[in-house]
């Protein structure tokens, strides 16, 4: 009996955890892109072939980003990053939100590029300096890529062309910036500001059409009130009654 009851109680415990894990998760949602870089030189007349590198894990919650690759540069592409850093050629880089579905993980350019952005910078600055770049990230408020760049630690290149160690992992660090959207225009106000400018634009040109004595009465009429007043009680007049 006791070893039913203990047993009822490690269940429970053990779907606890689950469930807590399982809300975490759910609550910390993320979003994975995916790294290809090209080794080939630049100078080739075939378009450049784009190998997979690694993942961006991008948690929108915690606004964090981590970098992660499942296999070590192997010697062939070593030594093609070698031969790109002695020819001061570039390093070329894409990111895509979709995971090309290839085997090889090979990307050409028979696959789609709408949900892809790329950069490159010097290959030699990436080889001499242990495979260490920082990647900044552009995302759109849907989540796709608008845009990325890498940096290399050292923006520069040395007259040693080896590196101090050997590695053969990347060490990324990803920076990620959201745009947003600016505040929209208050467009209804603005139009019905320019609707009254124009009416009150059309009263002054129409005028007032009223003859010239039904502008000016107000005027004309103490005047001649003025004139017979002063008429009959001048002086002239007087001698002339007599």
């Amino acid at each position: 009996m006791m070893n039913i009851y203990l047993w009822d109680k490690i269940c429970l415990i053990f779907l606890c955890i689950i469930k807590v894990t399982f809300c975490d998760d759910e609550l910390d949602g993320h979003t994975s892109y995916y790294v290809y870089h090209s080794l080939e030189p630049s100078g080739l007349l075939s378009s450049p072939i784009y190998e997979l590198r690694g993942i961006i894990t991008y948690f929108s919650n915690r606004n964090e980003a981590i970098y992660t690759e499942d296999n070590p540069l192997s010697s062939i592409q070593i030594e093609k990053l070698k031969k790109l850093a002695e020819t001061g050629d570039i390093y070329r880089l894409k990111v895509s939100s979709k995971l090309i579905k290839q085997s090889p993980e090979i990307d050409t350019t028979a696959n789609r590029e709408k949900d892809s952005v790329f950069s490159f910078t010097i290959a030699c600055a990436i080889y001499q300096w242990g495979l260490s770049d920082v990647l900044t990230l552009t995302l759109d408020q849907s989540g796709l890529p608008v845009g990325v760049s890498i940096s290399p630690l050292q923006p520069f290149c040395t007259e040693n062309n080896e590196p101090d160690t050997k590695v053969l992992h990347f060490n990324t660090s990803v920076n990620i910036v959201t745009l947003v959207n600016a505040p929209a225009p208050d467009t209804l106000t603005y139009i019905q500001r320019l609707e009254q400018e124009k009416a009150e634009k059309a009263r002054g040109e129409q005028g007032d059409n009223r003859s010239f004595l039904a502008k000016y009465w107000m005027y004309i009429v103490p005047f001649v009130i003025f004139v017979f007043i002063s008429g009959a009680s001048s002086p002239e007049g007087q001698a002339g009654g007599r």
